[in-house]
């Protein structure tokens, strides 16, 4: 009955409540924007971690710039050299491992509407996409087998059809927030069989991509104690070839203290933005409990206890702060969601979709700044205004 009461006294005061509860709304809408972008930054930065398993990647010349977007971002940029790089590095003190990939331009495919990034990779030396699928893959990797993104559509028999030939997957990547959720890998002998296929579709290749000895890349994993620099310099004295180094690692610390910095600059701005609207709502709410001295007098009169009259007020905040998160929330489903995908494509990082625990903890860490919020507003002002003598506060009134 009583809360009956309250619903309708909020609801007679639309001109002075509305705009709390617009600025509540505006408040959690910007907590949870601000808190997906920092939680998808994050997350992207995990990604990266999981995905750079290699110390050093030889590249050829003038491609560095390619070969980083395709470590950062997953693009699938062509470039190629000659198989006789890896080969001629393998006695090259401090090395521990090799592993070769070739990158055909991304196509369209019969499995998906967006093109598709072919890979090549030897599953016999891999340790970047291996050490993802040993304990779920579903068999062993083939001539006949493909590990796929996830946005990568797969049959219910767990196959996908490439150029109109089948291939078995037998894992699906985790999601990257990249193109690589868009690739599809296959082994290394597997790649003649694929550019036939697409050929026969009437698709063009350059004369280097169908050449046997051709790759696009070496990852190397350095033994213990090993010093990069140094074996960077081996390497490039054993080519015949200019060859470029990516130290992947480098690469990532410097996107980390990048990531750093941009989720400093979401924090400040997330703080600025609540301490902006906590100082209105202070305002507005004093000015309000200032107007409404006689109507607490008058009930403080009429018998109601300071207590119950002190948690009408409270109660009243609540129902402005969950009001004003419910529409903000609205609007975040309808928009930031949505469109996070985009926009972190526009801003050059991964977007990786929150799972349900992030996003309830997201939109309940809202909920709990919009009700603090209120409750701070209503509770500073009401404070003041119930020290004073109620017989005063009706003098001052006539």
């Amino acid at each position: 009955m009583q809360d009956s009461f309250l619903i309708k006294s909020v609801l007679k005061k639309k001109r002075k409540n509305i705009p709390l509860v617009a600025l509540i709304t505006i408040l959690s809408f910007v907590l949870i924007g601000g808190s997906l972008f920092i939680l998808v930054l994050g997350n992207g930065l995990k990604g990266l971690q999981k995905r750079l398993g290699a110390d050093i990647m030889i590249i050829p010349a003038e491609c560095e710039n390619t070969a980083e977007s395709l470590l950062m971002e997953g693009s699938r940029e062509y470039f190629y050299f000659d198989r006789d790089v890896s080969e001629s590095i393998r006695n090259v003190p401090g090395i521990d491992k090799i592993t070769e990939q070739f990158y055909l331009a991304s196509l369209s495919a019969d499995c998906c509407t967006s093109k598709v990034g072919i890979v090549g990779f030897d599953p016999d030396t891999d340790f970047i996409i291996e050490p993802w699928v040993s304990e779920k893959a579903k068999g062993k990797m083939g001539k006949d087998k493909a590990i796929v993104g996830s946005q990568i559509k797969v049959e219910k028999d767990n196959t996908i059809r490439i150029f109109g030939r089948s291939y078995s997957v037998i894992y699906r990547l985790a999601e990257t927030g990249t193109s690589l959720d868009t690739s599809a890998y296959f082994t290394m002998d597997s790649v003649p069989q694929l550019i036939a296929d697409a050929e026969s579709k009437g698709i063009k290749f350059l004369d280097s991509q169908k050449r046997d000895n051709m790759i696009s890349s070496v990852f190397i994993k350095l033994k213990d104690g090993a010093v990069d620099s140094d074996v960077a310099r081996d390497i490039i004295r054993s080519q015949e070839t200019d060859v470029d180094i990516l130290y992947p690692e480098a690469i990532l610390s410097s996107f980390a203290r990048n990531a750093g910095h941009i989720a400093s600059v979401a924090y400040a701005v997330l703080f600025v933005v609540w301490l902006v609207a906590e100082l209105i709502l202070l305002i507005a709410f004093y000015i309000s409990a200032c107007g409404r001295k006689k109507e607490f007098a008058l009930l403080r009169v009429m018998g109601l206890s300071r207590d119950h009259l002190v948690s009408n007020i409270v109660k009243e905040a609540l129902l402005i702060s969950v009001a004003g998160f419910i529409v903000g929330g609205f609007l975040s489903a309808i928009t930031v969601f949505p469109f996070g995908r985009y926009l972190a494509y526009k801003l050059s990082f991964a977007y990786v979709t929150p799972t349900v625990p992030e996003t309830f903890f997201i939109f309940l860490f809202a909920l709990l700044v919009s009700i603090v919020s209120g409750m701070i507003a209503s509770a500073i002002p009401i404070f003041k205004i119930f020290r004073l003598d109620e017989y005063s506060a009706l003098r001052e009134e006539e």
